[in-house]
């Protein structure tokens, strides 16, 4: 988590600024783990571990594996390809959608 978090600081900070405020989740679906935090002014705070029940509280909530978590650390899974072939899961309003859409 903590390596997804700092991988924030390595993004532009003008692609930054496009990351609309909201909360977020990560579920990450074969470990029965997920996270939750919020983005403000361009930055990831507040991440914490959370019950995965609790994740339908937030804005934007994203499932994944493991295996593909690691794979989009590792630069070896784009955030855009993952989505398209099901490998991650978005839940969220249309709307938050789109304001997205720009930064990824």
């Amino acid at each position: 988590v903590e390596e997804l978090v700092a991988g924030f600081d390595d993004i532009d900070p003008r692609t930054r600024a496009k990351i609309p405020d909201s909360t977020v989740s990560a579920t990450i679906s074969d470990l029965g783990i997920a996270f939750r935090g919020r983005f403000e002014a361009g930055e990831l705070l507040d991440v914490a571990e959370i019950d995965p029940a609790d994740a339908h509280g937030t804005t934007l909530r994203l499932t994944l594996t493991s295996d593909d978590l690691l794979a989009l650390l590792a630069g070896e899974l784009s955030f855009g390809t993952g989505w398209t072939h099901g490998r991650i899961r978005v839940d969220a309003k249309l709307r938050d959608v789109l304001k997205l859409r720009s930064f990824l």
